[in-house]
C-alpha cells in the first residue's frame, strides 16, 4: 500500500514538474514565412507538453517597429538580415542577429489568361494590375524593385503597382485575382503553400536582385526565456533546414 502511494506521489510531482517549467512564446515571423514556421512549430512542439508558441505574421518592417515600440516579443524572424541587425543597433538584443536561410522571388498568377512563363511576361499590355509587397516595409518588394530596375522593365509597369502591406496580402490580391500577376516569395508555394489549378509561376534569376537572407533574432524581452532560445535553436538546426528547402528556401 505504502508502495502504490510512493508511486502516486512520484506521478503527481513529475507532472506538477513539467507543467511548473512550462512555457508560453510569442514570436514575430516575416509573412514569407506563414506556411514553413508553422511546420516548424509543430515539429519542434511534437514532445514538447505544454509549452506554446504563438506567431503573428507582418511584413518585416512593421515587425520591427512593433518591437522598437516596447511589444513583448521573445523572437523575431525576419525576412530579411537588415531588421534583426537594427534591433542590435538600437541596443534592443543582446546577441547578433543570425542568418537561417535565403530566399527565393518568384512572378505568379492565378489567371489561366495570364500564363507565366518568364519575367518578361510582366509586359503583357493586358495586365493592368500587379500586386507588389510594400518595398519600404517588405524585403521582398525591395527585391521586386531590384529586379525590374536590373531588366529596365521598371518604367513600364510601375504604374500598374497594387501595393499589398506584407508579402501575404500581395499574394492575397493575386489568389483573389484582383490582380492578373504579382511578386511573391516561393517559400508561399512550396509544401502545404498555395496552389490552385489555374496558378502558374517563374522564379526569378537570383542575379537581377540582392541576395534575400534571412535572419532571427532574441530581442531583450525574450533574453531570459529558454523556449525562446531552444525554438531559436532549432529553427537553425538541420531537422528544420529540411523543411526549409521543402518551401523553396536555400539553405547553407
Amino acid at each position: 500500500m505504502l508502495r502504490f502511494f510512493r508511486k502516486i506521489v512520484l506521478v503527481g510531482v513529475l507532472i506538477v514538474g513539467t507543467s511548473a517549467f512550462a512555457e508560453e512564446i510569442r514570436v514575430l515571423g516575416a509573412a514569407s514565412l506563414k506556411y514553413v514556421l508553422e511546420s516548424i512549430k509543430e515539429d519542434f512542439l511534437k514532445n514538447r507538453k505544454g509549452d506554446k508558441i504563438d506567431i503573428s505574421y507582418f511584413s518585416s518592417g512593421k515587425a520591427y517597429a512593433q518591437i522598437k515600440n516596447g511589444a513583448s516579443v521573445h523572437l523575431f524572424v525576419s525576412a530579411d538580415v537588415s531588421y534583426p541587425a537594427k534591433l542590435y543597433e538600437d541596443k534592443l538584443a543582446s546577441q547578433k542577429e543570425e542568418i537561417y536561410a535565403k530566399g527565393k522571388l518568384v512572378l505568379w498568377s492565378n489567371d489561366k489568361d495570364f500564363k507565366i512563363t518568364k519575367f518578361e511576361d510582366i509586359l503583357n499590355p493586358k495586365i493592368t494590375h500587379i500586386a507588389i509587397p510594400n518595398p519600404k516595409l517588405a524585403p521582398y518588394g525591395r527585391a521586386s524593385i531590384e529586379a525590374l530596375e536590373a531588366t529596365k522593365m521598371l518604367t513600364n509597369v510601375e504604374e500598374k503597382f497594387v501595393i499589398g502591406e506584407s508579402i501575404g496580402s500581395a499574394t492575397t490580391y493575386v489568389e483573389s485575382k484582383n490582380a492578373e500577376v504579382g511578386f511573391s516569395a516561393l517559400s508561399m508555394f512550396g509544401a502545404n503553400g498555395v496552389k490552385t489549378n489555374t496558378m502558374s509561376l517563374v522564379v526569378i534569376d537570383e542575379k537581377f536582385y540582392k541576395p534575400i537572407n534571412q535572419a532571427l533574432i532574441i530581442p531583450k524581452f525574450g533574453e531570459n526565456s529558454k523556449l525562446a532560445l531552444e525554438f531559436k535553436n532549432y529553427i537553425l538546426s538541420k531537422e528544420a533546414k529540411k523543411r526549409f528547402l521543402e518551401f523553396g528556401y536555400s539553405v547553407e
